[in-house]
């Protein structure tokens, strides 16, 4: 989606609107109630966190997205992203499905900007690349560096692992809803994850449980 509001609307955050939405920012009550939903998982992933489980968290996270990718199954959005991205004709009817594309692709970019922050503490690494993505400045929890440690295994000698720690000096992000601002400027995105061979996931399941 980050890719489609970049080729398609110049880059930016469009403010809302569309005149078949019921409310006078172009907002209907699913593109409210999606809000809704993903945002409460700042309360209920965040009480998973602070019980320190961690797995319970990432798949109530998971859930809030697959309420995202539900949201554009609906057939006023989808079917309005899909003219859009089939024709560029200067058309009425263009103009208003581009329209309604362009209320839709702000409710899940503020949807993204949501869930960026929510999975944070699980994947920084592309949690920061969605704040940058989504046209933010700034590191979202601070600085990230990957320190190497070395300690006393349990039946002698050394052992060594890799932490992730943060330097919090200037962080930015809170743990709050978006408040992304239409007219924020967006940059260029690129593959959030790479594809790994099926040969590379049985090597990892063989460590896991070797």
């Amino acid at each position: 989606m980050l890719s489609f509001a970049t080729k398609r609307f110049d880059g930016v955050v469009l403010e809302p609107g569309n005149p078949s939405r019921s409310s006078a920012k172009g907002l209907d009550n699913e593109d409210h109630a999606l809000l809704a939903k993903v945002e409460a998982g700042f309360e209920t992933v965040g009480e998973l966190y602070n019980a320190c489980k961690f797995r319970a968290a990432l798949g109530e996270a998971l859930a809030l997205a697959r309420e995202a990718n539900g949201y554009l199954d609906r057939d006023h959005s989808c079917e309005a992203i899909a003219k859009l991205t089939r024709s560029v004709s200067p058309g009425s009817q263009i103009k208003e499905d581009r329209q309604a594309a362009a209320t839709s692709v702000y409710v899940i970019l503020r949807a993204v900007d949501n869930l960026k922050t929510i999975l944070a503490p699980i994947l920084p690494h592309t949690a920061q690349r969605l704040h940058e993505y989504l046209g933010y400045e700034g590191q979202l929890f601070g600085t990230q560096h990957v320190v190497e440690y070395e300690e006393e295994a349990r039946h002698g000698g050394l052992r060594s692992h890799r932490a992730l720690t943060y330097d919090h000096t200037g962080a930015v992000g809170t743990w709050t809803k978006s408040a992304l601002p239409p007219g924020q400027a967006l940059r260029p995105p690129a593959p959030l994850f790479k594809k790994l061979d099926e040969s590379v996931i049985e090597e990892e399941h063989a460590r896991l449980e070797g």
